[in-house]
């Protein structure tokens, strides 16, 4: 009788609980290519995703994984925000040509980075000491686009083990710096 009786109040527990609809208009574009950079027993991966109740209101994610999977770095915003209202009316076509775009960072050495006269205010949390110490270490760095016209540049510390960030910088002076 008693369980007849859980039962029946499990039924009635269900049958009350809020129904969550099906989003069927989901939008999950994701693009993963092979690179080198942290050079840490084979390649590793950079995955940028956008991913969204609607292609118009994807959240951004790229992120950096070893060979084995395990992930070196990441970061995301939501993709209007970061990467302009037009974002807003993007539709899945658009967010994929983006998106495969997106995926293909800058690949550099530390030494690349400018001297620290010459970065403005907020372009870094490091102090000067770690900056200088870092660029003149030459360390592998990667460059990828974190907003309109701006990079985030994060760099590999080998005997840490990990990725931090280095600096920000215009997009535009990078490609400057490049061409």
């Amino acid at each position: 009788m008693r369980r007849l009786l859980c039962i029946a109040m499990l039924a009635v527990l269900a049958a009350c609980a809020p129904r969550q609809a099906v989003n069927t208009s989901a939008c999950d574009v994701t693009h993963t290519r092979e690179i080198m950079f942290a050079g840490v027993e084979g390649q590793e991966t950079v995955t940028a995703r956008a991913f969204g109740a609607t292609c118009g209101t994807t959240i951004a994610l790229y992120a950096v994984h070893d060979s084995a999977g395990e992930p070196l770095w990441s970061w995301t915003a939501p993709m209007a925000r970061a990467f302009g209202e037009d974002f807003r009316a993007a539709d899945e076509e658009q967010l994929r040509a983006f998106i495969e775009r997106w995926s293909q960072p800058h690949i550099a050495t530390t030494a690349e980075a400018p001297p620290w006269g010459a970065l403005e205010p907020g372009q870094t949390t490091l102090d000067e000491a770690t900056f200088d110490d870092l660029r003149a270490r030459e360390l592998p760095m990667l460059c990828h686009l974190s907003a309109v016209a701006r990079e985030s540049c994060v760099f590999w510390e080998p005997a840490a083990g990990g990725a931090g960030l280095l600096y920000e910088r215009l997009a535009t002076a990078a490609e400057e710096e490049a061409g």
